[in-house]
């Protein structure tokens, strides 16, 4: 690799980098805290009652809602990802989390249509509030950052969905730590959670 390439992908990395870092910024000044505070009140009431949180979404989208079900069993939270080969009963006890940052995607969709039949809650982070995912929740997150319907009309360096996918997982993360001080929960709870045989 020549210099000058060196130099132009080394000023696109770190450029990127920052727009993700800005955009993460961008959801903490506009994120509504008294739907998260909701949230967190939800998901202490399902595990009070010995509820599960189920998790799903599409795509990249599932690879964050898988993060943040782990998250939860650290913190001795039951929660499971809908699909995968260990997936409980839902009941109305319960509740379903969904990633969908269009809200309109088909597999959130029709899980959060069967969910609602069922007649647990539902909470959604998404980008568009108006979506049929949206209507058929009780809590609805707003995640500010490009949806694949964005997606290649809205310019940004960080490809595709990655600056929703990101963001959506900063935020969950930031509830995970949130429930730790609710929760009591320390590093040593979470380390004792934690596979030992991976």
């Amino acid at each position: 690799m020549n210099n000058s390439n060196s130099k132009l992908l080394r000023e696109r990395f770190l450029n990127t980098l920052l727009e993700i870092a800005d955009q993460v910024k961008k959801n903490s000044d506009s994120i509504d805290t008294d739907q998260i505070l909701k949230l967190i009140e939800l998901i202490i009431e399902i595990d009070s009652k010995d509820g599960r949180v189920f998790i799903y979404g599409a795509g990249r989208s599932g690879f964050i809602g898988r993060c943040f079900a782990q998250r939860l069993m650290h913190l001795g939270i039951k929660s499971c990802f809908v699909s995968d080969a260990v997936t409980y009963r839902y009941s109305k006890e319960d509740l379903l989390i969904l990633v969908s940052g269009s809200g309109e995607t088909t597999s959130p969709k029709a899980i959060a249509e069967e969910a609602k039949v069922i007649g647990g809650k539902i909470a959604l982070f998404t980008g568009n509030l108006k979506s049929t995912i949206a209507k058929l929740s009780d809590l609805v997150i707003k995640v500010e950052g490009k949806s694949k319907e964005k997606a290649i009309s809205q310019d940004s360096l960080a490809p595709f969905t990655s600056l929703f996918d990101i963001s959506t997982l900063s935020i969950l993360d930031s509830i995970g730590a949130s429930l730790m001080v609710l929760l009591e929960i320390t590093e040593n709870d979470i380390d004792k959670r934690h596979a030992s045989i991976e």
